[in-house]
């Protein structure tokens, strides 16, 4: 066992370096300690080299290995400090960002059109604060609002914004997804919505020149698929596949692509480079074993890759599917004596020093998973079963791929997208040798492009292929249980099911017993912390009143049971279900809700109505819910005492009818009231000294009892 994993150094450098990446961006406070560690370590690992061999030699080879490790963390953790821009004393983050009058910026990506608005990715060079130009900067999210003007503007435009900036918001509600983290990641940390005529074009072209060109290009071949691919559904599932452009794909086609586990087929990344890669390779085969055949073989399959990757726009998870193959090639090409895991680590370690951020990707952790259960399972799954016929044995290496790429994502699938795929086996026999013909058929399209006759028939054939796969797809969807959906596991219980998927491994490998062992004592640990977590769901009494962004929605949960209203036109978004609702409803438990499925009118209505308030006594609490204008003529003999009101859709317009009618222990203020009767109201409630809470300032109120 020792010998087997001195073979893979680079993964432990890897695995040393991710940790200091974690600490480094999550603790950055000691800085400083680690610098000076760093520094003493750099000059004793030096010594330890020079010495290395005369005396000792078992000790020096563990104090080695030992400081090798803690250089790698140390590195990790002043990478991740050092590439965080928000530690710059210049960045935005240092100033007040309602302060900030206007702002000169550049557009570093190729932006995202909305219904409403033309989103990009700017670096701000300079700010407007007290009528002074300062030089503060930082990347941020801008929402132009759409118009002709906003719709011309293009990667590397320079702009003058009058407008403030606003800082990103933590989640708002339960267990919601924190998208000012994952921006984070991204330095990015601001974001505003810009309004026709606020802003104004300074200059052109002063973005990167290679990304420049690389955007331009795409959108010329883009143009070529426009022009040829007659059917929208199968124009935006040919983009998408052969050029990274996600864009068109409508939410039925991502849903279904989704349920059938084909989703990665949708997002140009490992297999798409793969598949470039058989080709070359199958092009080239007369050269890779042969002596100087192999450095041509490894240069042509290099720059036949990264020219893949300019057309695709250069977006990180082709840059990454490049990378690691690149790394795989090069090897190949100098008959290094070494493994494939090594290989991919040694890559993932190039990657993470230039960003270390990727580290958080989830693309970034999918794609490192797959390949290695690919690489490690594969081989043992296909050995299993044996077939004369070609179709047959084609079919069982489609399978065992998908099986084994799937064993090693799962995981990670149940954490963050809560849903698993049964059927996953099928669509990918389906989707797998599709985007194959439907990848190379595109850039045939694209080189043929220039002999229009021709490139109309292979635009024709490529649309009526996709139809098909569309429609097979599809079809995945309506068989029985085709997707088992609403799981929740935590962080820890997902790497419980790595470690045991890892002892697993270990066993295949080594054949001993004890690593079943542990196999069965980190599945019995991540079944017991579901136990304990259901038992403390099961346990529960809550109420929450949900911060949704201009709508109400009030949860009241007895254990398993719930009650769930919310306003239509929030009931009809299922997208702001999903987001804001959905992810406590998972960790609690709650198995009959589901956004995409969600009938408000079907539930048993808990409150009572009595001219125009809702009443409900829920364990012996006294809850009322302003939800409308009272008649005026209504009154009350005197105020009565209730322990929660809470008022929605600024029902509530005369504090003093508040203070006439009721005895609140506790106000809510919910998101469906306007900025202005809030702050009005503040003052008021102050006044009296009543016990209020804001939603839309301080997130989701949740009461447990």
């Amino acid at each position: 066992m020792q010998q087997a994993w001195n073979r893979y150094a680079f993964i432990r450098l890897v695995l040393f370096m991710a940790l200091g990446i974690v600490a480094g961006t999550f603790l950055p406070d000691f800085f400083n300690i680690i610098l000076i560690l760093f520094s003493g370590i750099a000059v004793l690992y030096i010594a330890v080299q020079f010495f290395r061999g005369y005396q000792f030699p078992t000790f020096q080879s563990v104090s080695f290995a030992v400081l090798a490790f803690l250089i790698c963390f140390s590195f990790g953790y002043l990478n991740a400090f050092w590439k965080s821009e928000k530690h710059d004393e210049k960045h935005l983050l240092k100033v007040n960002a309602e302060e900030i009058e206007a702002f000169q910026a550049i557009l570093i990506n190729e932006g995202k059109t909305t219904e409403k608005t033309h989103g990009f990715k700017v670096e701000i060079q300079q700010v407007l604060l007290n009528n002074e130009w300062q030089n503060y900067s930082g990347n941020a999210m801008i929402y132009f609002q759409k118009d002709s003007l906003s719709k011309a503007l293009q990667y590397g435009d320079q702009l003058l914004v009058k407008s403030r900036i606003s800082e990103l918001e933590p989640p708002k509600n339960p267990l919601e997804f924190n998208y000012k983290r994952f921006l984070g990641f991204d330095q990015i940390y601001h974001k505003q919505y810009v309004k026709s005529g606020k802003w104004l074009k300074l200059d052109e072209e002063q973005g990167n020149l290679v990304m420049a060109s690389s955007i331009k290009t795409g959108q010329y071949l883009e143009g070529i698929m426009n022009k040829y691919i007659p059917n929208d559904r199968s124009l935006a599932i040919a983009k998408a596949l052969t050029l990274g452009i996600k864009d068109e794909l409508d939410n039925d086609l991502r849903n279904a692509y989704a349920a059938a586990g084909a989703m990665h087929v949708l997002a140009v990344s490992g297999l798409h480079v793969g598949i470039i890669f058989l080709i070359v390779s199958t092009l080239l085969k007369r050269w890779r074993n042969r002596k100087r055949g192999r450095v041509f073989f490894a240069i042509i399959n290099i720059s036949v890759l990264w020219a893949y990757a300019f057309i695709t726009g250069l977006s990180p998870s082709v840059q990454r599917a490049a990378m690691m193959f690149s790394f795989i090639i090069l090897a190949q090409a100098m008959k290094r004596q070494t493994n494939i895991y090594n290989t991919l680590a040694a890559s993932a370690f190039v990657l993470l020093s230039f960003n270390p951020f990727l580290l958080f990707s989830v693309g970034f952790q999918l794609s490192y998973l797959a390949v290695l259960g690919i690489v490690f399972f594969q081989p043992k799954l296909y050995g299993l079963l044996q077939f004369k016929f070609v179709l047959w044995d084609k079919i069982w290496a489609i399978t065992c791929v998908s099986i084994a790429a799937q064993l090693a994502t799962a995981p990670l699938g149940l954490l963050y997208f809560h849903q698993f795929p049964t059927y996953f086996f099928l669509s990918n026999l389906l989707v797998i040798p599709a985007a194959f013909v439907i990848l190379n058929s595109s850039l045939f399209l694209m080189i043929i492009s220039f002999w229009e006759w021709a490139a109309e028939w292979i635009g024709y054939l490529i649309d009526y292929f996709i139809q098909i796969i569309n429609y097979l797809v599809f079809s995945l969807d309506y068989l029985p249980n085709s997707t088992i959906d609403g799981i929740y596991i935590n962080t820890a219980e997902s790497w419980l099911i790595y470690i045991a998927i890892f002892f697993i491994a270990l066993f295949i490998s080594e054949k001993k017993i004890n690593y079943m062992k542990l196999t069965v004592l980190s599945l019995f640990l991540m079944s017991a912390s579901i136990c304990l977590r259901q038992y403390e769901n099961f346990q529960e009494k809550k109420l929450i009143v949900y911060d949704t962004g201009n709508h109400h929605a009030l949860a009241i949960r007895n254990g398993f049971s719930q009650y769930l209203k919310v306003e239509d036109e929030l009931a009809n978004d299922k997208n702001k279900l999903r987001f804001h609702v959905y992810p406590s409803q998972l960790h609690g438990g709650i198995a009959d809700f589901h956004p995409d499925h969600f009938e408000p009118n079907n539930q048993k209505e808990l409150f009572e109505d009595f001219n125009g308030l809702k009443l409900t006594i829920w364990e012996d609490k006294r809850i009322i819910h302003w939800h409308q204008g009272l008649d005026k003529n209504i009154t009350f003999k005197k105020p009565i005492d209730i322990d929660l009101l809470i008022i929605s859709n600024n029902a509530l317009q005369n504090p003093k009818k508040l203070i006439d009618f009721f005895k609140p222990k506790k106000i809510i203020l919910d998101a469906s009231n306007s900025y202005y009767n809030i702050q009005n109201f503040k003052a008021k409630f102050e006044e009296e000294n009543l016990d209020y809470y804001i939603v839309p300032e301080e997130g989701a109120f949740e009461w447990k009892l």
